[in-house]
């Protein structure tokens, strides 16, 4: 029988970011404000660094690996304003019924939390995947519109100074703020994940990130999306190099199914898939969003042997 590698597949789950990390993002002024209407592809954005690597709420320094959410962020004399992008395998499975007011944090969601600096308590805003609305703001003075596409869904927002009854920033002020997610059409594993590493839930204020208000982007996206991204970087790298190491015990296991006199063909599909996997590890390039998506294929792995006939075989390998 196959060695049992359920300890090394778990540990290639495993983040090792630590309790309490502060996560900064340059929030920059933007040249000219983006239509809000759900998409990601205004000419506004283009030149806005995105940042990555939600954690899951509940284990410490964990990233989200069934589903990616990531987020941009900028800002103009009147308002604030986000893009949050959600991937989503199965959008036909998401809870989105609530109208405006309802309760959003039950439904597939983004919840986001602004503290402005010298502000009483922290604005708190929910747009569900339909795009109804809720908050505490006393006011409806903002917007929100989304998109569901195939394989996610988009949040596009403008949060006006005067809703959040602060005058707006100045260059070199820092405001605390979460984004989080809710996401109901996984395992349950992942349903709540968001931006900051957080100790006791969404409203966890002493841990939230923090936004440094800048002026106009220039020509630093690449550079800022590799700072504000390098542990997540570090720590999907870290993730596929584990599983680098499982291939020869894994393809010699799958190799010896295929002897067999029934046939095998869901096998020569997972050892094929593997091994193309492995040859997109071995690529020396560190892009977060490939690194990501090689990642969340890695982890599907499992999933896609318990729907074929070596089922027990694969159970063996990564547990139960």
């Amino acid at each position: 029988m196959p060695k049992i590698l359920f300890l090394a597949f778990t540990l290639f789950t495993l983040a090792f970011a630590t309790a309490g990390e502060r996560r900064f993002y340059p929030c920059h002024r933007l040249e000219q404000p983006p239509l809000i209407d759900g998409k990601t592809d205004d000419e506004a954005w283009q030149n806005i660094p995105e940042a990555a690597g939600f954690y899951i709420f509940g284990v410490t320094g964990k990233y989200a690996v069934e589903e990616q959410t990531c987020f941009k962020a900028g800002w103009t004399a009147d308002a604030l304003y986000f893009t949050v992008c959600s991937d989503e395998s199965s959008p036909e499975k998401m809870v989105a019924l609530l109208k405006d007011g309802g309760d959003l944090w039950m439904e597939d969601s983004i919840e986001l939390f602004i503290y402005p600096n010298g502000a009483p308590a922290y604005a708190h805003l929910l747009v569900n995947s339909l795009g109804s609305r809720q908050n505490k703001l006393g006011t409806m003075n903002w917007e929100a519109k989304t998109v569901v596409g195939e394989n996610n869904w988009t949040l596009e927002a403008r949060i006006s100074f005067s809703a959040l009854t602060r005058p707006a920033p100045q260059e070199g002020d820092e405001w605390a703020v979460n984004i989080a997610r809710n996401r109901l059409t996984g395992s349950g594993n992942e349903r709540c994940t968001s931006w900051p590493l957080l100790e006791t839930g969404f409203h966890d204020l002493p841990n939230f990130g923090r936004f440094a208000f800048k002026g106009a982007a220039g020509d630093r996206k690449i550079a800022e999306e590799n700072e504000i991204n390098q542990k997540y970087v570090r720590d999907l790298a870290g993730k596929i190099t584990k599983c680098i190491g499982l291939a020869p015990e894994y393809e010699k296991d799958l190799s010896g199914l295929l002897k067999l006199e029934n046939g095998w063909t869901e096998a020569e599909t997972l050892l094929k898939e593997w091994q193309r996997l492995r040859n997109e590890a071995s690529r020396t390039d560190a892009d977060y969003r490939r690194l990501a998506k090689l990642c969340n294929d890695l982890s599907a792995l499992r999933q896609k042997s318990d729907d074929c006939i070596a089922r027990g075989i694969m159970e063996t390998l990564f547990g139960k």
